[in-house]
Parts: structure tokens; sequence; C-alpha cells
């Protein structure tokens, strides 16, 4: 889905631009991953699990850009890229319409600044009006400051996947599912 560019006022008086990644995006994008999974205990992959071409982040981009019900946004401050959040659909069958995930991450230097909240809040309006019923998202039980975030916003804890992910020296860590109904 294409998303216009979207001025917003963060904290401080910083301001970001919300838009859709264009598939010239792709290069900055892999880097954005490499780093901002460097930069975290809280997301899903290592850096050097990022294998991605530029083609296959192209071919991504675009796809993302042609879709009716998925949505990834790019937040740029000061012309320089801070990070994404995406809104995916479940699933196609029926009986999973209703739902969609969202996820985000951000360069560490850009947080704190309400960009989290100004996206998260963007994602969950378009959500809204692509007839989702219901949001829901992962996150680490340690990432205390991401589960306040989203709390803030209307997600409840519905349940707990011990071991949800496992890390290279060998310890574990719990994954929450929260869930935000929509409309």
């Amino acid at each position: 889905m294409e998303f216009p560019p979207k001025e917003i006022l963060l904290a401080k008086g910083e301001r970001a631009v919300l838009r859709s990644p264009e598939p010239e995006d792709a290069d900055a994008l892999i880097r954005y991953m490499k780093r901002t999974t460097a930069e975290t205990p809280f997301l899903l992959r290592n850096p050097e699990e990022i294998h991605m071409t530029l083609e296959e982040e192209r071919a991504f981009l675009q796809h993302r850009k042609e879709s009716e019900r998925e949505l990834m946004l790019l937040a740029e401050i000061r012309g320089a890229h801070a990070g994404s959040a995406s809104l995916s659909s479940v699933g196609s069958l029926q009986r999973l319409r209703h739902r969609c995930s969202l996820a985000i991450a951000l360069y560490k230097e850009y947080w704190g600044l309400g960009l989290g909240r100004a996206m998260l809040n963007t994602l969950l309006e378009q959500a809204a009006q692509l007839g989702y019923e219901q949001a829901e998202l992962q996150v680490i039980t340690a990432n205390e400051r991401a589960i306040a975030l989203y709390q803030s916003l209307g997600f409840t804890i519905c349940g707990t996947l011990p071991h949800g992910m496992k890390y290279p020296d060998g310890s574990y860590a719990d994954e929450y599912t929260m869930v935000k109904p929509l409309g």
C-alpha cells in the first residue's frame, strides 16, 4: 500500500516524515536491518543473518507498495533514515482476514523522541481503515520500554511463549503476544 509523505511533530520540536519506502531505499534498509539488529537484543535476527540482496529487497518493497492490505512506513528525521514499521496481514483466509500484525524498529539514536508512538499510531489508523479488527504484535518480556509503549496504545498481553528466542550464548528470552482491538 502506498502511503503519501506525512510530516509529524515529535518531542523536543523534532520533525519527522513518514512515507512508503521506494525500491531505491533498498540499500539503506539493508544497512538499517544490520545495524538495528546489532543495537538491541529484542529483534528477531542477528546481524549476520541478514543476507537479503538488493534485488530481493527492492522486490519486497515493490510488493509492499502494491499490496492492498499491507503497509511499510519509513521514518526520516532531518533527511536521515530513523526507522521503519510495518503492518502485515496475519493471513488471507476468511477466518484470519480480520487480524493484522505490527512490527517496528528504530535506530537507537532516535529512541525516546515519540517516533515509535507516532509510527504505531499511524499504522493503527491505517489498519482500521483497511478493515482490520485486531492488531497483534510480539515483544520480548524483558523489553519493558516497548511493553509500556504498547500498553499505552491499548495493547494487552494475551499470552507468553517461553523460550521464544534463543541467543547465540545459549540463553533464552520469553515472548509476549499483545493484542489491540480496532474500531
